[in-house]
């Protein structure tokens, strides 16, 4: 067992960090009430909420940021640190002749799903080594109810055998399926870009209030799936919208919710101008867990319709049980800033002015790795590391520690000295009231 604890002077700080800082990571770990080295096990639906506040300059949405975040929340989603193997991890049994079709909400031009962040999902589709070759990009399929709509929201309609395929259902030869389905009572044909040609779903809303159902988030974005919605707005939208999503069809298919909550309408949506700026995106791949944290978010920025989306509480129950909205059962994942390297601290050498833990360097890691942090007055430090089932692995730090720039280097042993398996594990930070958590990869 080899813990070295060192503090440092801000230059020393960078020299050793700025490789590995990738983001901040929050995480809540809940102890068990009379014995603090052991954590609850973990929870079942995992939420990542990546921000980064240079993601809009001007109110223009920078795509390479985009990148990095859309990168950053699906390797922190499926634990996986290579890109193309995390996209990959999600789709069970895929071939080079798949088709991965990405659902975007384009009915309102002024904020729709933007093409920034459904072409950032297709970058990192193909990277996917499948068959012995990258994912051919014709086989992804960006769309939505009808070509203008598309046009109106800045994205280029391709019908082609070449790049990322990009059409509404209003396509010609595409149309809605002649089967009609009972979605709670009300008959709904399917878009055959789903039911006929789409192996996987990926579903890309946008952040919006509703003024019926409270929100628009991934479950309601299937909305422009059918082909009349109209009669599906009835008592809140509930249960339509949960009986829609328990559709074969959708729920089969779809992998992964993603809200583009880069901007967002808080009021008097789902029409109208964007209102607030998250400057975020959410994913998880449990659908109802995803839009309880996209209803916080709304919530948190001020809007006050949240309440009548009862359509999640009734998603997660019988006879849908489409996943959870116990907070309890919910990992929710903060990445903040992950285009933001350590070498931004002020050039000046004054103390820092928040506490934060920064990612390991390296990581994933092999013989050991180093934990920065800093704090921005003295308290009392403890850094545990956690398994996968939240059972305590070992104490690096429970001490007293002045203001400034630390690191904690880690030899990926236990308490007892003993070499751990590889795997996650997770490591969390606490300073008085606060915690953070960060997600370690470790291969031997």
């Amino acid at each position: 067992m080899n813990y070295k604890i060192k503090s440092y002077n801000r230059r020393e700080f960078i020299d050793h960090t700025v490789k590995g800082t990738i983001g901040l990571l929050a995480f809540p770990f809940i102890l068990n009430n009379s014995n603090e080295s052991k954590a609850v096990s973990l929870a079942k639906s995992t939420v990542v909420v990546v921000k980064d506040e240079t993601v809009l300059t001007s109110n223009r949405i920078d795509q390479k940021v985009v990148q990095v975040m859309v990168d950053a929340a699906i390797k922190t989603s499926t634990g996986i640190p290579d890109v193309g193997e995390a996209w990959k991890s999600l789709f069970p049994g895929i071939k080079q002749s798949s088709v991965i079709s990405i659902k975007i909400n384009c009915i309102n031009r002024s904020l729709a799903s933007h093409p920034e962040m459904a072409y950032g999902i297709s970058n990192g589709l193909t990277k996917m080594n499948v068959e012995g070759n990258s994912f051919p990009e014709n086989n992804i399929i960006i769309w939505d109810r009808t070509n203008n709509e598309l046009k109106s929201a800045g994205y280029t309609i391709n019908t082609g055998n070449t790049g990322v395929r990009c059409f509404g259902t209003n396509q010609s030869g595409v149309g809605y399926t002649s089967t009609q389905f009972s979605v709670a009572g009300s008959s709904q044909k399917i878009s055959r870009i789903l039911t006929d040609m789409s192996d996987y779903l990926i579903n890309l809303s946008v952040l919006k209030n509703h003024g019926t159902s409270g929100i628009t988030a991934s479950m309601k974005n299937h909305y422009g799936t059918c082909n009349n919605p109209g009669n599906l707005h009835g008592s809140n939208g509930d249960p339509y919208i949960p009986a829609l999503n328990s559709l074969d069809s959708i729920r089969n298919k779809q992998v992964i919710t993603i809200c583009d909550a880069i901007y967002g309408i808080i009021s008097g949506g789902p029409s109208g101008n964007p209102q607030v700026t998250p400057k975020s995106i959410i994913m998880g791949r449990d659908p109802v867990a995803h839009d309880y944290v996209a209803a916080q978010v709304l919530k948190d920025n001020g809007c006050n319709t949240v309440n009548r989306a009862t359509h999640i509480a009734t998603a997660a129950k019988a006879p849908y049980s489409l996943g959870t909205n116990d907070q309890n059962q919910i990992d929710l994942i903060k990445i903040e800033n992950p285009t933001t390297g350590i070498d931004r601290i002020p050039a000046d050498n004054r103390t820092p002015d928040s506490f934060q833990l920064f990612q390991n360097y390296p990581n994933p890691f092999n013989a050991g790795t180093t934990l920065a942090y800093q704090l921005f007055k003295p308290g009392r430090v403890k850094l545990d590391i956690f398994d996968i089932q939240g059972e305590l692995v070992c104490r690096l730090i429970d001490s007293n520690q002045g203001s400034g720039y630390h690191h904690v280097s880690w030899d990926g042993t236990n308490s007892n000295g003993t070499a751990i398996p590889s795997g996650t594990y997770f490591a969390r930070f606490l300073i008085n009231r606060m915690q953070q958590t960060i997600r370690m990869v470790l291969i031997k």
